[in-house]
């Protein structure tokens, strides 16, 4: 009858199942990694939302220092034109000069030490 034990007992160590990941704990493995796939893409799609507003608010502040050197430009090329320079000197009584002058030098220095 020891015989009987030991090959009852043998044989019920072999039928025993090996250890292996229960299918609930695969399951809930699965399920916490897609979560966080989802929550990481949630984070990433926000972070791009925001970025896009900053670089769209950019972009109008950028046309808008544009315009206003442009407009910047074009006063002074106003202010620069030749009618508002002689208004000016009119207003300021200077001489209009009518008959220039210009001294011939002959190869010699205008200014010595």
């Amino acid at each position: 009858m020891k015989k009987a034990a030991n090959y009852y007992s043998a044989s019920k160590k072999i039928k025993t199942k090996p250890k292996s990941v229960s299918l609930r704990l695969l399951n809930a493995g699965l399920f916490l990694t897609a979560a966080a796939g989802f929550f990481m893409y949630l984070i990433g799609i926000s972070d791009l939302t925001a970025k896009g507003f900053i670089l769209q608010d950019l972009r109008s502040q950028a046309v808008e220092a544009e315009e206003n050197y442009k407009l910047q430009e074009q006063q002074v090329n106003s202010l620069q034109s030749f009618y508002v320079l002689n208004e000016k000197a009119k207003d300021l009584n200077m001489v209009k000069i009518d008959n220039i002058e210009y001294i011939k030098v002959s190869g010699q220095a205008v200014a010595k030490k």
